[in-house]
C-alpha cells in the first residue's frame, strides 16, 4: 500500500549569486527541501504531496515543474490569485561568505489556510499517514490561520495520521519568542515525531544539552524524539529507549543551509521504509554530511544519484 505523506511549508524563489552580475535561479524552503530528500531517499512507494499557496504567475508555474521532476504530487498546491511566491537572493563577497535577502512579507504560502478553506475540504487531508510541518510553517500563518492548522492537527492525530515536528526557530519570523515558544509546546504537544535541533531549545527553553531537550519533550507526550546538534552528534529517545549516534565526519564543509532539512528528509524515509529508529539516524546523518559538502540546498539529481548508488537506507538496517 502506498503511503501518503504531507509536507507544509513555504517554498521560496531563490536567487543565487554565481557571478558579479549572474543569477541562477532555483526553488528552496526548509520543508520543501525535506520533501525533495524524503521522495529521492525512500526506498518504499510513497506518494509525497506539497501542501502550500503559489500564485498564478509564470514562475508559480516553474515552481510546480520543479515540484513534479522531483516526483512531488502538486494537488496541495493551491493557487493565490493575488499573491505570489516569496523569494530570496544570496549574494557571496570576495571571500565566499554568504548573506541573504529576503522579499516573502506577501508571499501567497501565506494564505495557505485561506486557499485550502475555499479550494478543498478536510477530506483532501484525511487519510495522509503522516503530516510534517516546521516552526516555518507556523511563523508565515497568522494567528487566525495557525489556530485553524491546529484544529485540523488535531483532526488528523485522531483519524490516526502521525504528526511530525521540527521547530527549526528563526527569530525574525516572529513577533516575539514567548509567542514562537507557545505555538511550538501546542505543535509539540499534537506530534508523535520530534526533530529538534538543540539550538531550538537553547533559546527558547533553556535547554544546554540535548538530553535536557529529550525531557522536556517527553513531558509534553512526544513518543519519539530525536535532537540534533551539528557536529556533536544527536540524542533520541523512542519507546522508552535512549541512544546516540556520533555525526558523521565530513572532510570538507562547502554550505550548511539544507543540513537539518536533508537529516529530516533521510530520517523520515527510513523510519517510512521500517528502519528502526538509531539505524535510521545513522543514514539520516550520513546523507546531511553529504548535502554540506555541496553548495545549495538541494544537490543535483546526478551527484544525489551517486550517493544514492552506494547509500541506501536498508543498508543501515544493521
Amino acid at each position: 500500500m502506498i503511503k501518503r505523506i504531507v509536507l507544509m511549508g513555504e517554498c521560496l524563489v531563490e536567487f543565487w549569486q554565481v557571478e558579479r552580475n549572474n543569477y541562477q535561479l532555483n526553488f528552496a524552503g526548509d520543508v520543501f527541501n525535506t520533501a525533495v530528500y524524503l521522495t529521492r531517499s525512500c526506498e518504499v512507494p510513497v506518494n509525497v504531496q506539497f501542501f502550500t499557496a503559489v500564485g498564478t504567475d509564470r514562475i508559480s508555474d516553474k515552481l510546480l515543474t520543479a515540484a513534479e521532476q522531483e516526483k512531488i504530487d502538486t494537488t496541495l498546491m493551491l493557487r493565490s490569485k493575488t499573491a505570489r511566491p516569496g523569494l530570496y537572493m544570496i549574494n557571496s563577497d570576495a571571500v565566499g561568505e554568504r548573506s541573504f535577502v529576503y522579499w516573502r512579507d506577501n508571499s501567497a504560502a501565506k494564505q495557505v489556510m485561506q486557499c485550502y478553506t475555499v479550494q478543498r475540504n478536510y477530506d483532501a487531508l484525511k487519510g495522509c499517514d503522516m503530516f510534517y510541518f516546521t516552526g516555518i510553517t507556523l511563523a508565515m500563518l497568522s494567528d487566525a490561520d495557525r489556530t485553524t492548522l491546529f484544529t485540523l492537527l488535531e483532526q488528523l492525530k485522531q483519524d490516526g495520521s502521525q504528526i511530525v515536528f521540527d521547530p527549526n526557530y528563526r527569530p525574525t519570523l516572529w513577533p516575539n519568542a514567548n509567542i514562537a515558544k507557545a505555538a511550538f509546546v501546542q505543535a509539540y504537544r499534537l506530534a508523535d515525531i520530534a526533530l529538534p535541533g538543540l539550538a531550538d531549545h537553547k533559546v527558547l527553553f533553556d535547554a544546554e544539552r540535548t538530553d535536557q531537550v529529550v525531557e522536556q519533550l517527553t513531558e509534553l507526550g512526544v513518543a519519539e524524539i530525536i535532537v540534533k546538534d551539528g557536529k556533536n552528534g544527536i540524542n533520541g529517545r523512542v519507546e522508552q529507549q535512549c541512544f546516540s549516534v556520533m555525526a558523521h565526519p565530513v572532510k570538507k564543509v562547502v554550505d550548511t543551509t539544507a543540513a537539518g532539512d536533508a537529516f529530516n528528509g533521510g530520517y523520515l524515509a527510513a523510519r517510512l521504509g521500517g528502519i528502526a529508529p538509531q539505524q535510521a539516524v545513522k543514514f539520516a546523518a550520513r546523507l546531511a554530511g553529504f548535502v554540506v559538502g555541496h553548495v545549495g540546498a538541494i544537490v543535483g539529481e546526478e551527484q544525489f544519484k551517486r550517493f544514492g548508488a552506494s547509500h541506501r537506507p536498508s543498508d543501515f538496517a544493521n
